[in-house]
């Protein structure tokens, strides 16, 4: 027998077996899967615009209001709806009128579309499983010929449908000419979720400007805040139940955006865009998250966020609030129990709208393009199509 060649063989091994050891005492760890994971698919064509979602827990899927952004002038509107997983498309309907708002009657499979913009104003009810445009309301305007100052003020926002109710609850805005000066007019309208028939506004509801829209399921009450309130509504009784003062927020508060309530702990989220004066562009210097008592007003909170702080989501089962900032790109995640920023979750160009799924599992966020070269001549990409995002919020 050859020693020398055995012991040579037996160092080899020896080597490769230092070596393998080696390399996996310096390997990497395992990856963990990412709880903020991120999924996309996009609009089919590039003059196609998205605006709010909805999820649809009868049928698990997440609906996209979309409206032609480029040909304004044809008025086309689609319903999207998506897988809530891969986000594939599972269907792109026709709707009556450019679609810009969603709410939706669960019990009865059917989603509210909004029309938007005075050649619309207009709702639309839809069939959810079918994608069935079922019935279309009247026109819902209020102004005459004459006391109109631009045929392109009349707007339908945002809305909220009350079960007990039976109603649509939705936003409505306007600018009327009074001799040389105009006046904004604000209404929180009413239609029969059935028959889709106006059967009149909440008084008072929006004493002026009122972006914010929020209804609270198991209270069945709404809530819609200005640049110093929020107004409580009792959805089935149809009134203003009272005005919670936010004038004293620090930072000053110019309009409240969107909100939503927490009415287990007693609070109020609110997100503030600064648009700034007109023809100037906006600091956005103090864009972010407040947090206010849902009884007294109290400010509990102030969360700088991004700039452009335009939609809130609140989650119950991870104690978390999520914003979206349209003209910083990002998406925040917010700690609800110590209001601080927890996670900032890049975005592609204009995060917008976003929806949660029944399960508080996975958030839905709308993220549009530049417009034009001429109103985002630093965004604007040929071609580009507008998408949607789902984001994993499992913690397992």
């Amino acid at each position: 027998m050859n020693h020398r060649k055995s012991r040579s063989g037996l160092s080899m091994l020896l080597m490769m077996a230092a070596m393998t050891t080696s390399a996996f005492a310096n390997s990497p760890p395992p990856v963990e899967k990412s709880r903020f994971a991120l999924t996309t698919n996009y609009l089919q064509n590039a003059e196609e615009g998205i605006y709010e979602l909805a999820w649809d827990n009868r049928n698990q899927k997440v609906f996209a209001a979309v409206m032609d952004r480029v040909n304004r002038a044809d008025n086309k509107g689609y319903l999207y709806a998506f897988s809530p997983d891969s986000l594939a498309v599972q269907g792109r309907y026709s709707v009556p009128f450019r679609a810009f708002s969603l709410a939706m009657n669960q019990d009865q499979g059917q989603v509210y579309v909004g029309h938007t913009q005075a050649a619309s104003l207009r709702i639309s009810a839809v069939d959810a499983a079918s994608g069935k445009v079922l019935k279309t309301s009247d026109k819902l305007s209020f102004r005459s010929s004459s006391n109109s100052a631009s045929p392109l003020s009349e707007h339908l926002r945002h809305m909220v449908y009350s079960k007990a109710a039976n109603t649509l609850f939705i936003s409505y805005s306007d600018v009327l000419k009074e001799g040389d000066t105009t006046r904004p007019v604000h209404k929180l309208l009413k239609l029969d979720g059935t028959s889709l028939k106006h059967t009149g506004e909440v008084e008072n509801a929006l004493p002026h400007t009122a972006y914010g829209l929020a209804f609270d399921e198991k209270t069945q009450k709404i809530y819609v805040g200005g640049k110093d309130y929020v107004n409580e509504i009792d959805a089935v009784k149809s009134q203003v139940l009272r005005t919670i003062s936010i004038k004293d927020a620090k930072p000053k508060i110019t309009s409240v955006q969107s909100l939503t309530v927490d009415s287990e702990s007693n609070r109020i989220f609110v997100v503030v865009f600064e648009h700034g004066e007109h023809g100037k562009k906006p600091t956005s210097k103090d864009d972010g998250l407040y947090v206010f008592d849902l009884r007294d007003g109290k400010q509990l909170g102030y969360v700088r966020t991004g700039a452009g702080a335009n939609a809130v989501k609140y989650n119950p089962k991870y104690n978390e609030v999520y914003v979206t900032n349209f003209s910083a790109g990002t998406l925040s995640v917010v700690d609800a129990k110590a209001y601080s920023v927890i996670k900032e979750i890049p975005m592609p160009v204009f995060p917008n709208q976003m929806a949660l799924s029944a399960d508080f599992d996975t958030l839905y966020v709308g993220v549009k393009e530049g417009f034009s070269r001429q109103w985002n001549p630093n965004e604007f990409v040929a071609g580009a199509k507008e998408r949607i995002l789902s984001v994993s919020l499992n913690e397992s």
